[in-house]
């Protein structure tokens, strides 16, 4: 069963886009759900899954940022001194 390790190697989730962070997640959660594995394996995957709930978090949280700002700019008063 330790043989599972298919790909040790996995993207920098500091890099990844949402809906990837978002699938790999849901992949841990399965494979944790299942419990078909080791404590260390648990606590790795445990532990990329934390990278990953921190990036969806901060790409979340940039795009709520970004939509408060747009709808700042929306309700910000037009400029009276332009010529038509």
């Amino acid at each position: 069963m330790s043989s599972s390790k298919k790909n040790d190697v996995k993207p920098d989730s500091s890099s990844m886009s949402y809906e990837d962070a978002a699938e790999e997640l849901e992949a841990i959660l399965q494979r944790i759900d299942g419990g078909d594995i080791g404590l260390e394996e648990a606590m790795g995957l445990h532990r990329r899954g934390q990278s990953l709930v921190q990036r969806c978090r901060g790409l979340l949280d940039a795009a709520d940022e970004e939509l408060r700002q747009l709808s700042a700019d929306d309700l910000a008063p037009a400029d009276a001194g332009g010529d038509d």
